[in-house]
């Protein structure tokens, strides 16, 4: 992900992108929900683990949205380095679970 030229721009993209990862999240939901009882529980405990790394990001991201205009670009790669985490994280989880 490029970093935008402003702070918006940034927000708008991040919040896409966390969009389409809970997307994601929710197919896994409904794959656990399929599963057997014995995967269903590794189903549960990564979506679990997914859920609470997207309130993490969701959480800087609203901080930069609130952040002044000299503090955003600090913030931005922060947010950055989560979100690259976060998407490596729900990726992988889809990969296991179509295994």
């Amino acid at each position: 992900m490029n970093l935008p030229s402003n702070k918006d721009e940034l927000v708008t993209q991040l919040h896409q992108q966390i969009d389409e990862a809970s997307r994601n999240i929710d197919e896994l939901k409904l794959q656990a929900n399929l599963a057997k009882a014995e995967a269903r529980s590794a189903f549960e405990a990564n979506i679990a683990a997914l859920e609470s790394q997207k309130v993490k990001l969701q959480e800087q991201v609203n901080h930069l949205k609130h952040s002044t205009d000299n503090a955003w670009q600090e913030l931005a790669e922060g947010c950055q380095k989560s979100w690259h985490e976060f998407q490596s994280a729900v990726q992988k989880a889809i990969a296991q679970f179509k295994a």
